[in-house]
């Protein structure tokens, strides 16, 4: 790995709250000369995929209360600092879905909002599927929608306004399947 063309001098915290700091840094830039660097800090994020024995999958339609909106999307969540993604996807897949795996495939990560935020978000496939209580946090309103995986693709694609972490969910489990993955 080659050295980073940017030397961090500091960072500030600006604003922090449960799931994510608003932070600057003050870094050297290429010519040498300092700059300011604002950015989310996040701990991560979560994606799953859940695939039931007949193949189907499962699709969530979330209001989105930034964006005004309903959107479809698989499960996904975010991570609290230091937790294990695995952990997580286990943990929003009940809460969101009422789903518990026995099976997990990791399928890849992505940086969803590179330039803006420090978050990844993990993907994983999860089989094995057992139906539990969906438990939902007040701030979220979520209702469950099972089809083939080529009705959820095309619902994804399809909407006006897309997820695109979703789509990142689509693209890894895409590679997962052309790479030999059942």
């Amino acid at each position: 790995m080659s050295e980073p063309p940017f030397t961090r001098i500091a960072t500030k915290v600006l604003v922090e709250n449960p799931w994510h700091r608003y932070c600057v840094d003050r870094y050297v830039r290429t010519d040498g000369s300092e700059g300011e660097y604002f950015y989310v800090d996040m701990p991560g994020a979560v994606g799953i995929i859940p695939r039931f024995d007949d193949g189907t999958t499962l699709l969530c339609r979330q209001w989105r209360y930034l964006l005004g909106r309903h959107l479809w999307e698989f499960p996904i969540g975010g991570m609290k600092r230091g937790e294990d993604p695995r952990h997580a996807a286990e943990h929003e897949l009940e809460e969101e879905a009422g789903l518990i795996a026995s099976r997990w495939t990791y399928l890849g990560a992505f940086a969803p909002y590179k330039g803006v935020s420090t978050e990844h978000t993990y993907y994983f496939l999860a089989e094995g599927l057992t139906q539990v209580a969906q438990r939902l946090e007040p701030e979220e309103d979520i209702t469950l929608h099972r089809m083939s995986l080529d009705d959820a693709r095309a619902r994804l694609l399809d909407q006006e306004l897309c997820d695109a972490q979703s789509w990142g969910g689509l693209m890894l489990l895409d590679r997962h399947f052309a790479r030999g993955g059942r």
